[in-house]
């Protein structure tokens, strides 16, 4: 079952949860101990959370692609994924028109699979981005919670986040404003 679109609560604190492991990763790298802190369980299942995110919201994309947003929402994603492994040199129009079908989802499953964690990290960017400035995907036909998800996102690029500190406060106003 799908944890993306179920509520506002959990994507929210979903989306808190992967925020707050990309500022501990930065944090962590300055550690002596970096390499043992990435072979352990909890940084393997937070990257396997940030992978699976990544996945449902591409199967998302993935489902609907004959929906005309769809469609331009995905090959927008595809773009800058490819633009992120340098996937094609040249960036002409295309290679651009193109890009649909040299990632199909299974090499896109492929790509996530074997990507480094700060690439992963931008592909987050991405989908928030998209969630946050265009058509939610999250939430489709619930305008009232896609408006709540962008202002919630709003909020977590606003320039009151600057640490791990400032994302709890954010998720205890989530657990206290928002019911089960």
């Amino acid at each position: 079952m799908s944890r993306i679109g179920t509520n506002l609560k959990d994507i929210y604190l979903e989306i808190l949860s992967h925020v707050k492991f990309e500022l501990e990763f930065h944090k962590d790298k300055e550690n002596p101990m970096f390499e043992r802190i990435m072979k352990t369980r909890r940084f393997q299942q937070k990257l396997q959370n940030l992978k699976e995110f990544i996945f449902e919201y591409y199967d998302l994309l993935y489902k609907d692609k004959e929906n005309p947003v769809t469609r331009a929402a995905l090959k927008e994603q595809l773009n800058n994924l490819s633009r992120l492994i340098n996937y094609y040199d040249d960036l002409s129009n295309f290679y651009d028109d193109l890009v649909l079908g040299k990632i199909t989802k299974e090499k896109f499953k492929d790509i996530i699979n074997y990507s480094h964690i700060q690439l992963l990290f931008l592909i987050l960017t991405s989908i928030l981005d998209w969630e946050h400035y265009r058509n939610s995907f999250i939430f489709p036909e619930d305008k009232e919670k896609e408006k709540n998800l962008k202002q919630f996102l709003t909020k977590v690029a606003s320039e009151e986040i600057k640490s791990i500190d400032d994302i709890l406060d954010l998720e205890q106003k989530i657990f206290q404003n928002l019911k089960v």
